[in-house]
């Protein structure tokens, strides 16, 4: 199994990270490798499932439904795909008016060779560099947000 976690501060109030992060259809407007999110309920909890269209580390893309498996409101969520087994789990701490955000990504495969193929594409490095890139993104959309 393969992962990477990393700390940053994101210069918004938990309330707007939470925001970005607890509605799956903004997905695409902060993360460049998520094309489309259908199907996510108007208020995801814990359980929630969704359709992720995204591309992984060679640039192929593939539909793969996603489950919330962890959910503390403004603190923690973490999800997870049902396909390949790629996770995403976020923790959010309130800091002086901005939020200390750690973002871990990994892939925890499931049975069989094609999961198991998948999982392999997601070395450290692409894990080290895709957690860069959402960071980034998510700065970004926050931005754009509070500029409109």
């Amino acid at each position: 199994m393969a992962s990477w976690k990393q700390q940053a501060i994101i210069d918004a109030p938990v309330e707007r990270v939470w925001e970005m992060l607890s509605d799956p259809e903004r997905g695409p407007d902060w993360s460049e490798d998520v094309l489309a999110v259908t199907g996510a309920p108007a208020r995801i909890e814990k359980g929630s499932t969704f359709e992720v269209t995204s591309r992984g580390p060679l640039g192929l893309k593939d539909t793969t439904t996603f489950k919330v498996d962890q959910l503390e409101d403004m603190h923690e969520i973490r999800m997870k795909c049902q396909k390949y087994g790629f996770y995403s789990h976020w923790l959010l701490t309130p800091a002086r008016g901005g939020t200390f955000t750690e973002l871990e990504l990994g892939v925890d495969p499931h049975p069989g060779i094609q999961s198991r193929a998948v999982g392999m594409l997601h070395t450290k490095g692409y894990l080290r560099r895709t957690v860069d890139q959402t960071l980034d993104g998510l700065r970004r959309a926050i931005v754009r947000d509070r500029a409109s």
